[in-house]
């Protein structure tokens, strides 16, 4: 099965040569300049991305955390950033391997080669965020490497909080998404006692959440 590898830097000739590299090895390759276009090349399932940290228009590693966060692609990270922190939060941000500038070509390719060998077969949509560790499919959220027991409220409540992270959800979206369809009346006062409880056992302190923000007036945001 042919596989796609999307190419985010913007210098061009540095993405030509490695579109030229990776498509004599067979790949499929699409190729980005910038994060907006990246955005667009998406709406095409990669199985790898190459990321470049620093674009013109914003940097890489808040895309990876806010826009691939929680999709099961592996992400190779390029930069001309070698020192210990910038890598660091290259990997606090989801990214799966570091390549400093100037790098070998073939040892670039074989990066690649290696890791999409590792992702093969673990289809397991996963989101990771701070010490939070989402598994869809097996249904499991761990904290800092301890299960957390969830009901199957919250597990359709996380779940949806997750899949539209830094949006504001509306009371009365969340109430008709979440809740079955025979439970046609819930109060809102239902709602927030959902939410209160599933606060407590995600958030370090509840009184002050971390990632269920509530919006005054409006409903909950979940934030990256």
């Amino acid at each position: 099965m042919e596989q796609h590898i999307l190419v985010i830097e913007d210098d061009r000739t540095l993405n030509a040569g490695i579109v030229f590299a990776l498509e004599k090895e067979g790949y499929a390759v699409h190729s980005a300049h910038s994060l907006l276009e990246a955005e667009k090349r998406l709406r095409q399932k990669m199985n790898l991305i190459l990321l470049d940290v620093n674009l013109p228009d914003g940097d890489g590693r808040d895309f990876l955390q806010n826009i691939l966060a929680g999709q099961p692609v592996p992400v190779i990270c390029l930069t001309a950033l070698d020192t210990e922190e910038d890598m660091l939060k290259g990997f606090r941000a989801g990214c799966d391997d570091y390549v400093t500038k100037p790098f070998s070509m073939p040892v670039l390719v074989m990066k690649i080669k290696a890791l999409l060998k590792r992702s093969e077969g673990s289809s397991r949509q996963i989101y990771a965020s701070g010490d939070l560790l989402y598994d869809f499919e097996g249904k499991t959220l761990r904290k800092r490497d301890s299960v957390v027991e969830l009901t199957a409220l919250e597990v359709r409540m996380l779940e949806f909080f997750i899949r539209n992270r830094g949006i504001v959800l509306t009371r009365e979206n969340l109430l008709d998404k979440i809740w079955d369809a025979e439970e046609r009346y819930v109060e809102e006062r239902t709602l927030n006692v959902s939410v209160r409880r599933l606060r407590k056992k995600i958030e370090d302190n509840p009184e002050e959440p971390r990632y269920i923000r509530t919006v005054f007036g409006i409903g909950y945001k979940f934030e990256v």
